[in-house]
């Protein structure tokens, strides 16, 4: 079956859908035939992103919401629900960056990551459990990063959240399978887009977005539990997790091309 068959006929609902990898996805899927939710806090750059999704010929709708506000996700549930009678693909890929190294570190700014990152990906996809269940199908994908499989230098916040934002998947996962849900995972590394727009610390193997929603689709398609990419920035993670943390702490700070000015700051 051609991956973009996966797709065709199918509904799905994206966070963080205004830039980025979310807007990226809308628009691949839209090409392939599937009915796209756009939801992010930007109004204006997510009608301009659901108007051309709507020009490929599906029904596409741009619905502005915080992710953090969990009446209106479950909002967002009850109107999509009633209007496509399912919800085949939920996607939680809306997220901050940031910075919060620990000798500054700022509990407003951390507050706010874990309100987005964590509390914000659990809003939008536990409003579509019953549904799913209930149907016994559907897939729910939380979107994290690499960041999460050791707490990087200056970034305890971020390295935390996507962290507990794959335990929380994996968790859904184990529970969900019998009922025919499946739960998944996606890892970045650097992928281009608006929140990769600085030169605070080193990012290498950056992906051009268009190939990292191909990856993503690909890896949704095979219903992966967990998917890593790109393939050298995998490689490294590997490394980093089985490194002896004696080494891990005076390396990383090394290698990572962070300034020593940093300040606390989202991204």
């Amino acid at each position: 079956m051609a991956l973009k068959d996966f797709y065709k006929g199918k509904s799905a609902l994206i966070t963080g859908a205004s830039s980025g990898i979310g807007k990226d996805l809308a628009l691949l899927w839209a090409s392939w035939g599937c009915n796209v939710a756009l939801a992010a806090r930007r109004g204006e750059l997510l009608e301009e992103a659901a108007a051309q999704c709507r020009a490929m010929g599906v029904d596409a709708v741009a619905l502005s919401a915080d992710v953090s506000n969990r009446a209106a996700m479950e909002a967002i549930r009850d109107q999509l629900i009633e209007r496509w009678g399912f919800v085949d693909l939920v996607i939680g890929n809306a997220g901050v960056g940031g910075l919060n190294p620990g000798h500054v570190f700022d509990l407003d700014i951390h507050k706010k990551t874990v309100e987005i990152n964590l509390i914000g990906l659990a809003n939008t996809v536990v409003p579509f459990i019953p549904s799913m269940v209930e149907k016994r199908q559907g897939v729910l994908v939380g979107v994290s990063s690499l960041a999460a499989f050791r707490g990087l230098p200056k970034a305890g916040s971020y390295s935390s959240t996507k962290a507990a934002q794959g335990r929380l998947m994996e968790s859904l996962r184990v529970d969900l399978r019998k009922y025919g849900v499946h739960s998944m995972c996606i890892h970045p590394g650097f992928i281009e887009t608006p929140m990769t727009e600085h030169d605070d610390f080193t990012m290498p193997f950056m992906v051009p977005v268009r190939k990292s929603s191909i990856l993503i689709s690909k890896a949704i398609a095979k219903k992966k539990r967990v998917y890593l990419y790109p393939w050298p920035m995998k490689i490294l993670t590997f490394f980093n997790r089985i490194m002896p943390c004696w080494l891990y702490d005076r390396l990383m700070p090394r290698i990572s091309g962070q300034k020593d000015d940093i300040k606390p700051k989202l991204l």
